[in-house]
């Protein structure tokens, strides 16, 4: 009898993996574009060998994605996709992951010929030097752009869709680099470097709504000076060291505010970098709060709450900036309650909007 039951089950298994089969085959095409965008390329082209039918469907990707982790020859595959793709298919995104500089320039001007709207370039396996990257002709058609790794950021021709902007790790070599995208809603600035010879860095955007700037390297070093003109900005999210220098224009319509001062010890090796003390800190942001005085809900991270509390009697002779606050939300410590906030401190974060309300939530 066991004989039987183990070719009974061999019998099941296999009438249930054909089964399988045939539920995948019977999903219409444009399902299973659908289910391909969100593989590796290399993937969804290798599927033409599970049925006839399914020959040709890569070519018909509104999405494609690059991994150079994947293949060898990867320069080769790139082109012979964005060759033998069907081009009456609009190309709604293209995001790569390579080290090689030249493929990444082909794929990023053919992003531009192209117009392919949402675009996402990661170099950050590549750490020998910095590359520029370079726009020449303007577009209109770009709208999201992500761009990581060991980059050298200038002044592009104006690209007038993008709406939304990532750099991660880039070298930020002028000062006036985001003006040339007059529509821009969103940037986001994660561990990128000012260029030594910039004395500031300007955010110039009458669109942008949302700015983040995360600077928290293992030897950070605050941005010498930061000039907002933007007058439209809704949200600012600010973690790592305080510039040494903040200017805005008027803002307005600022919603929300983010602010986490992190810090960081220097290694031995990288004494040479120059980091501000705690009570430096202090007073830039004391400083930037004047900037940001029509915030109307702030959360301040425990790193920050401390740096406001050294030498907390100082703060008693502080006029507070804040005078439309609704909600002051103190985040607390991962898996601790917040510690209690010192009288001097909340006096000075209170006292220009009494009826404003503490809350302790999650940043």
């Amino acid at each position: 009898m066991k004989p039987k039951s183990t070719t009974r089950s061999y019998i099941h298994n296999d009438v249930e993996h054909e089964d399988q089969q045939d539920r995948l085959s019977s999903l219409p095409d444009v399902l299973l574009i659908y289910i391909f965008s969100f593989i590796d390329t290399k993937l969804a082209l290798q599927s033409q060998i599970l049925s006839k039918r399914w020959v040709n469907l890569w070519t018909l990707l509104p999405v494609l994605n690059f991994d150079y982790s994947l293949l060898q020859r990867f320069d080769h595959f790139i082109h012979k996709v964005l060759t033998y793709r069907n081009a009456s298919i609009k190309l709604d995104a293209l995001n790569i992951k390579l080290t090689d500089y030249n493929t990444m320039a082909t794929v990023f001007n053919y992003a531009l010929v192209n117009r392919v709207p949402n675009l996402s370039i990661d170099t950050s396996d590549y750490l020998t030097k910095y590359r520029p990257i370079q726009c020449l002709n303007g577009t209109d058609s770009l709208r999201k752009f992500e761009l990581k790794g060991m980059f050298e950021f200038g002044r592009f021709s104006v690209c007038s869709g993008l709406v939304n902007l990532r750099l991660e790790r880039v070298k930020i070599v002028e000062s006036d680099p985001f003006s040339c995208f007059p529509n821009l809603k969103e940037l986001c600035l994660v561990n990128c470097k000012v260029g030594f010879d910039l004395a500031v860095l300007e955010v110039i955007g009458f669109e942008l709504l949302r700015l983040v700037i995360s600077s928290c390297f293992y030897h950070p070093v605050p941005y010498e000076k930061l000039v907002l003109l933007t007058p439209k900005l809704k949200v600012l999210e600010i973690s790592g060291l305080i510039p040494m220098s903040f200017e805005a224009c008027e803002l307005p319509g600022l919603d929300t505010v983010h602010i986490d001062c992190c810090f960081s010890f220097v290694r031995a090796v990288d004494r040479i970098v120059q980091q501000p003390g705690e009570e430096e800190q202090k007073v830039n942001l004391i400083k930037m709060f004047w900037c940001l005085r029509n915030a109307k809900c702030i959360h301040l991270s425990p790193s920050t709450v401390k740096l406001l509390s050294i030498s907390h009697d100082k703060l008693d002779e502080e006029p507070c900036p804040f005078v439309n606050l609704k909600v002051l939300n103190l985040i607390p410590p991962p898996n601790k309650p917040v510690g209690e906030l010192h009288p001097s401190v909340a006096t000075y974060l209170l006292r220009g909007s009494p009826k404003a309300v503490v809350k302790t939530l999650p940043g």
